[in-house]
């Protein structure tokens, strides 16, 4: 059976999860995935959530192939990947993410980004509805 959620958190317990925590606060229905490799694809395709954000160290060396795995499983999650350095930043942008970032990126720019994602994975309105 699958559950829905708004967005997925994958990152250590550190200030990192709580500062991501406390900054996708305003959106409802917000999970917690703390395995990688089996566990994040699969977590991913019973959640089905609109947006998941991942630390890019835990992904280590495995990010496209797992990332191309989760857009796979769940094709409506937009991925929003932080990264330690400018470096890393680069590597990743040609990853399956939607979005890199480095870490320490401003909160209200991060968050103005992951609303305009989320804007763009809408489903079309009915023009009926807005009469």
């Amino acid at each position: 059976m699958n559950t829905s959620a708004l967005a997925v958190i994958v990152a250590a317990p550190d200030s990192l999860r709580y500062s991501l925590q406390a900054l996708l606060a305003r959106l409802p229905q917000i999970a917690e995935v703390r395995a990688l490799e089996h566990a994040l694809p699969a977590a991913l395709w019973e959640l089905q959530p609109r947006l998941a954000v991942l630390d890019a160290d835990l992904l280590r060396d495995k990010a496209e192939p797992l990332l191309a795995h989760i857009k796979g499983l769940s094709p409506r999650t937009r991925i929003v990947l932080l990264a330690d350095q400018i470096d890393q930043q680069q590597t990743l942008q040609t990853s399956a993410a939607d979005l890199v970032v480095l870490k320490g990126h401003p909160a209200a720019d991060l968050f103005a980004q992951i609303e305009q994602l989320l804007a763009q994975n809408q489903p079309e309105s009915d023009p009926e509805d807005s009469r």
